[in-house]
């Protein structure tokens, strides 16, 4: 009697599992197995270690973030225009919403749709996964929404934003460090046109305050946890001393290069966590003078960089002479590679 139940048991799971053999194309067979594979991580999976999400997703829950994904522009738009109960911000068991989901696959006409819906979820999370992949006209797209009217959109972190849903804050939610603002993330990335839009939309990256500075902010998060102030810094300074910011931010960007590679160079001898970042970082600022040296063309653009403003020195009428001004922060500063040509 126990060998028959056990053989029923065998059957009733065998005829629960989904028939593939009737599949006949490879490309469709292999969709149907990640589904099925996401079907049962959705009930057993990553998600569940990470979060209670106590309600799955319905079946027009799960179409709309297929089309979604895979860029299904006609059912997307029905679903929009004819489906009053949809939930726009459902997510998969990923943690990723439709507008996530067509973001990083690329897909601009269905993000393009989605960015119309009122009360949209997660634009900022979008906005840093469309910067990290490159994809210049859905970053624009999404700059475009209204949502960034108010400037600390762009100019504030995820973890700054906790009041509102702009950002996910569930761990499998985003990728993203919570202190990387959009700004940051494009400076690191090396993406020159986002990092141009940015700023011309007022972002800027904001300097760390001092390492020993004891204000309020900075002593509460020191306290809270040091190690994240600590990561907060050097993410930022990574921005700062990004050539793609260099370049694009400063008005003299060989003088900002030259200090902060002096800056960093103190902090590495401080900051113990990341006291090898900031060697490195060091020495960026120091290559990306060298390397706009290099792009000069004649000894008349080369003394122009290394002169620096000579506005003030002309007033004096002290014009017999260049001042290599530059040549001498690179001397004191220690930047070797940097001498008069």
């Amino acid at each position: 009697e126990d060998s028959d139940n056990h053989q029923k048991d065998r059957l009733s799971e065998q005829s629960q599992k989904p028939d593939w053999t009737n599949v006949d194309n490879p490309a469709q067979w292999r969709h149907a197995m990640m589904r099925e594979k996401g079907r049962r991580q959705a009930v057993r999976g990553p998600a569940f270690m990470f979060n209670n999400r106590g309600t799955s997703l319905t079946a027009e829950e799960e179409r709309f973030l297929d089309a979604a994904e895979y860029g299904n522009i006609p059912v997307v738009r029905k679903m929009l225009e004819e489906s009053p109960t949809l939930n726009v911000n459902c997510v998969d068991y990923m943690g990723q919403n439709a507008l996530q989901l067509a973001v990083g696959n690329e897909h601009l006409e269905v993000t393009e749709l989605l960015l119309k819906r009122d009360n949209l979820a997660r634009i900022g999370d979008a906005l840093l996964l469309g910067i990290s992949k490159g994809y210049i006209r859905i970053v624009e797209a999404i700059l475009n929404h209204p949502s960034f009217a108010a400037s600390e959109r762009l100019t504030r972190s995820p973890c700054e934003l906790q009041d509102d849903d702009f950002y996910s804050y569930d761990e499998d939610g985003t990728r993203f460090s919570p202190d990387i603002t959009p700004v940051i993330l494009a400076a690191h990335c090396q993406k020159y046109e986002v990092v141009h839009m940015l700023l011309t939309k007022g972002a800027r990256i904001e300097r760390p305050h001092d390492y020993f500075c004891k204000c309020n902010e900075c002593t509460e998060k020191q306290r809270k946890d040091s190690f994240s102030h600590s990561r907060s810094r050097i993410n930022a300074y990574r921005g700062l001393a990004s050539p793609a910011y260099l370049s694009l931010s400063s008005e003299d960007p060989v003088l900002t290069a030259l200090e902060l590679s002096n800056e960093l160079a103190k902090l590495a001898n401080i900051e113990k966590e990341f006291k090898n970042d900031y060697r490195k970082l060091s020495m960026q600022c120091k290559d990306f003078v060298v390397g706009v040296l290099d792009l000069c063309r004649d000894t008349e653009e080369v003394q122009a960089i290394l002169n620096g403003d000579v506005s003030a020195e002309l007033e004096q009428g002290q014009t017999h002479r260049a001042l290599l001004s530059r040549v001498k922060l690179a001397i004191k500063y220690e930047v070797k590679k940097v001498s008069p040509t």
